[in-house]
């Protein structure tokens, strides 16, 4: 793997593992790039909070901690500061103005709730039911106005969420499909997903993105520093995309988008 941007912590309270192990773990694997990306805090206006996000408190420690780590390994490895977040349209504003003052690299979205998460009506996005086309619209709408804030280098998992009905998936996600490509933003094929078994990497999801001409990415998605070394479920996804017609963009070709959080509040 010559590069990952998706790599968590254990401030998010289900990862393991130190943040040097990640590095390390890295440059065995042989990985140009290493990208932290941990679940981002959040500014709830109620008691509710997340139990799979750090807390804002641990912000300041984990920006420190990757700095630290970006100067130490310089010369065996490029090391970023990423978050990766949800798009909250009511409380979105209290976090960009939160993390205004730190100098991150770059952001990727990961839509795992529709709504706010902690209010009425919110659902988590992979989750099924009844009205399963009127969720997956409602994934489409939300996760394309988060991608046009201008914050997002990629979108994390984009076929989180599913559907019944062939024919109105095929819509939906040829709708954020096409928008994704025209705001020049490239879709995550999620290796976690494959190794847990999950209903991402979705194969109906992958044949839309290539007919419709999506740039993508591999991302480990690792919640432990093993994740790093599992060479055979990087393969496999590698082989797997390229499947569709798809070549994961190298880094010289992936455009990293450094958050512009006075133009987000600004728009």
């Amino acid at each position: 793997m010559e590069y990952n941007l998706h790599t968590h912590t254990y401030r998010c309270r289900h990862a393991s593992g130190a943040d040097r192990e990640y590095v390390e773990a890295a440059i065995e694997a042989g990985c140009a790039v290493l990208g932290f990306s941990d679940h981002c805090p959040q500014f709830f206006p109620t008691d509710y909070y997340s139990h799979f996000r750090m807390f804002p408190e641990q912000l300041e420690d984990y920006v420190r901690c990757v700095s630290d780590l970006k100067r130490e390994y310089a010369s065996d490895i490029t090391i970023l500061l990423g978050l990766e977040t949800e798009y909250y349209p009511e409380i979105f504003g209290r976090l960009t103005e939160f993390l205004r003052p730190y100098d991150l690299d770059y952001m990727i979205l990961g839509q795992h709730f529709i709504g706010n998460e902690y209010d009425a009506g919110s659902f988590f996005s992979g989750s099924h039911g009844d009205d399963d086309k009127e969720r997956l619209r409602l994934y489409a709408e939300q996760t394309i106005e988060g991608l046009e804030t201008g914050l997002f280098t990629y979108l994390a998992h984009p076929d989180i969420s599913e559907c019944s009905d062939d024919g109105y998936y095929r819509e939906q996600m040829t709708r954020l499909c096409k928008r994704a490509r025209e705001l020049g933003i490239p879709l995550e094929y999620n290796i976690l997903g494959y190794v847990n078994g999950r209903s991402y990497p979705s194969e109906r999801f992958w044949r839309i993105a290539a007919e419709v001409g999506n740039s993508a990415v591999l991302g480990a998605d690792a919640h432990s520093p093993s994740a790093l070394l599992n060479v055979g479920a990087y393969e496999h996804c590698l082989n797997k995309l390229r499947s569709f017609g798809i070549s994961p963009l190298s880094f010289d070709e992936l455009k990293i988008i450094k958050p512009d959080f006075g133009s987000a509040l600004d728009g």
